[in-house]
């Protein structure tokens, strides 16, 4: 007789079913139709685990299926997930989204690693496949792809024709910012990038720069600065801004850099838009809250996460996808921020 005090194992449920073992492990991973096995000996055997209060023990599930349902989210750094970004929330709310949806559980990659073992760490065997946030060449893409995991670039892209990602159309975003510009009679147009080595941020950038160029007025390289965090000194842009020939509008890589940029400038008494007209990039919802609320570059942040962890799913389960590389298009918000260049 079974001592109550001990978990129940498979083996007892299947003493109680009155079948074999492996007639319950099928049936409990969900794979009795594949197994073939009538629903009423399915039912038998959920109705004796339930009686015994059975509950797989994961590991033992994780060895026969070879699966953790685990993924792994990865950014630049881990205290990215702890910044308060708003744009962070809004990745993870996507990426939770479709977690639910397809029943995968999600770890975020805090722990600091150094770059040449983190691949190793990530592909350890406690995660099926991993999103992550990172630039082109970083070491850690690189690693996970020669050791087989499934991963999914989000937020940035590959070149390479067989590498899956999926992201925004950030050239074209960066176009349409500053044509906006353009068209409001604005030709000292300035903008403020992010980390060189970032993809997102140099696409937005080479739009800039073309749109520029289209219009006949070129880059001037003193009006472009490069902050990438809120926590980056911003004295660059003041000393740019209290310039002779300062920029009559900026454009921001981002709409967090924007927004706080907006508010240094505020500091040196210059008006938005009436001095200086600000663009951003991402149209978060602090978009509308600013002061006056921020003409932005729309991103559908939420879209591109729950693509990208379906798309991850995919990869894990070795179900086809129509798309292993898919760019989002973008739109312009206008909002109070940018205004006619009168000067």
């Amino acid at each position: 007789m079974r001592d109550p005090s001990q978990r129940a194992t498979i083996a007892d449920v299947a003493k109680l079913a009155g079948v074999g073992k492996v007639t319950v492990s099928y049936v409990l991973n969900g794979q009795g139709r594949t197994a073939r096995i009538s629903d009423e000996t399915a039912k038998k055997i959920l109705r004796a685990a339930e009686q015994l209060s059975y509950r797989p023990n994961a590991v033992a599930r994780m060895l026969v299926t070879k699966r953790t349902d685990l993924i792994a989210v990865v950014f630049q750094r881990g205290d990215f997930f702890s910044s308060g970004s708003a744009f962070t929330a809004e990745v993870l709310r996507g990426v939770g989204a479709k977690a639910v949806e397809t029943g995968f559980d999600i770890m975020l990659h805090t722990k600091e690693v150094p770059s040449q073992t983190e691949a190793d760490v990530l592909a350890d065997g406690r995660v099926d496949g991993v999103l992550i946030l990172r630039d082109e060449d970083d070491p850690t893409v690189v690693g996970l792809a020669d050791r087989g995991l499934p991963c999914v670039r989000f937020f940035s892209r590959s070149h390479s024709a067989d590498k899956p990602y999926v992201d925004a159309d950030n050239y074209s975003g960066g176009r349409l910012a500053t044509r906006h510009l353009i068209d409001l009679g604005h030709r000292r147009i300035g903008m403020v990038r992010g980390s060189l080595r970032s993809t997102s941020s140099n696409d937005r950038y080479n739009g800039y720069r073309d749109a520029l160029e289209g219009a006949g007025i070129g880059v001037a390289p003193e009006r472009v600065l490069s902050v990438s965090s809120t926590s980056s000194d911003f004295e660059p842009l003041l000393q740019l801004m209290k310039s002779k020939d300062r920029p009559t509008a900026l454009f921001f890589w981002s709409d967090e850099i924007a927004v706080a940029g907006a508010a240094c400038i505020r500091r040196i008494g210059l008006r938005v838009p009436e001095d200086v007209s600000i663009i951003g990039f991402d149209s978060l919802d602090v978009c509308n809250h600013s002061t006056p609320p921020l003409t932005s570059v729309r991103q559908p942040i939420f879209d591109i996460a729950q693509e990208a962890t379906q798309l991850l799913v995919s990869l894990i389960r070795g179900e086809p996808a129509a798309r292993q590389q898919i760019v989002y298009p973008l739109v312009l918000d206008v909002r109070g921020s940018t205004a006619p260049c009168t000067y």
